[in-house]
């Protein structure tokens, strides 16, 4: 793709183009990864989906169940969040798969899709920017760490055991510990040891796969980001810290800002600490304030700069929605629909909250009166 299709496409065009991949898509990917590393996780969400299909495939079984079941999606990783939702609120069915393992997969999965899910739809926001994307995917990172310890391993599989009534996983063996006794001891003492792998090889496989995946992603948004990272530091800096980060920067969009660009930096950290407390701190009250102040005259390419960070798309959710409404634009009954109608149709559809404020009635008088000034 990057060598021959359209990123390279567009590399030819403008080399200082840079490609970011969209945040909402890549958090499903991490999860679709982590999801089959290991074969207990594979086969959970197989047995989800097993259970949906089985209740949906006959009215009968549906009336019997007396509940709700989800199913998975292969597109939406949020149904997977309200599969395990569903299953973790209809105990009976929980308890008659009789199982620990599913037991425990179901309350873990379920509090880990749960964040991933909430996360995905604020990526998925249409003022969002890289800055912000770092942050979320950084919380999600030292979130997974937290989780990787023996102290949350015991209390998921506590909460598994209070739901399941089970004590032990079925893949719990049973092993020989001897115990060297001393000379004077007498002889050496055989105990019986429970011994599971079910943490080792199920529970820190899938969160150390969900922290893999999380960190080379978020790997891709740092360095796009890197060359700006100094705008959200730019009070606790020095001056002379701020210039050279500034000319870092520079450097790389050589076209686009002034050298005197460095020096401009320097004098909007002035303008910052002055402020004090109410000076902004995040790259879009960076730009709005400089519009509310009348300050873009001051700070010309400080402006072209934010604004050059703020239009580097981070998530692309949005723009397919817009697609999605062509579904409920061009149906069977306008199937010979030109592509100008089509368009304009869409847009009206996408900007709804607009059209809905507009006074129709002036518009139809408008147009009546044009279409009888052409029958005349």
């Amino acid at each position: 793709m990057y060598y021959a299709g359209l990123q390279a496409k567009i590399k030819e065009a403008n080399p200082l183009a840079k490609f970011v991949p969209c945040s909402a898509h890549s958090l499903n990917l991490v999860g679709t990864n982590a999801v089959d590393c290991c074969t207990q996780a594979v086969l959970f969400f197989n047995l989800l989906q097993n259970v949906y299909t089985f209740f949906t495939g006959s009215t009968h079984r549906w009336k019997v169940l007396n509940a709700s079941v989800k199913g998975l999606s292969e597109t939406r990783w949020s149904a997977r969040d309200d599969a395990c939702q569903s299953l973790n609120k209809n105990c009976g069915i929980l308890n008659k798969l009789n199982n620990l393992e599913t037991a425990f997969l179901s309350i873990f999965w379920g509090q880990i899709l749960h964040r991933f899910n909430l996360t995905s739809k604020k990526l998925q926001a249409v003022n969002i920017d890289l800055g912000v994307v770092c942050e979320l995917y950084k919380s999600l990172i030292t979130y997974i760490i937290d989780l990787r310890s023996d102290k949350n391993y015991e209390y998921f599989k506590q909460c598994a055991i209070e739901k399941s009534k089970i004590k032990q996983f079925q893949s719990c063996t049973k092993r020989l510990k001897i115990r060297k006794q001393f000379f004077d001891e007498g002889p050496s003492k055989e105990t019986t040891v429970e011994y599971s792998d079910f943490k080792v090889k199920t529970y820190f496989v899938i969160l150390d796969q969900l922290r893999s995946q999380l960190e080379k992603r978020n790997e891709k948004y740092e360095n796009l980001l890197k060359n700006y990272n100094f705008f959200f530091k730019l009070t606790e800096m020095t001056s002379m810290k701020v210039r050279k980060n500034a000319e870092i920067l520079q450097n790389e969009y050589k076209d686009d800002l002034s050298t005197l660009f460095a020096n401009e930096c320097v004098h909007f950290r002035s303008h910052l600490l002055s402020i004090g407390d109410e000076a902004p701190k995040t790259i879009q009250d960076m730009c709005g304030f400089l519009r509310k102040n009348d300050l873009i005259g001051m700070y010309p390419y400080i402006d072209v700069s934010l604004r050059m960070l703020l239009c580097t798309p981070v998530s692309n959710c949005s723009t397919e929605r817009s697609f999605s409404c062509l579904k409920r634009v061009k149906t069977y009954l306008r199937s010979c629909i030109s592509a100008e109608r089509l368009s304009d149709l869409a847009i009206m559809n996408i900007e709804s909250d607009v059209t809905a404020k507009i006074e129709f009635d002036d518009i139809i008088n408008e147009f009546a009166t044009l279409q009888s000034r052409r029958k005349i």
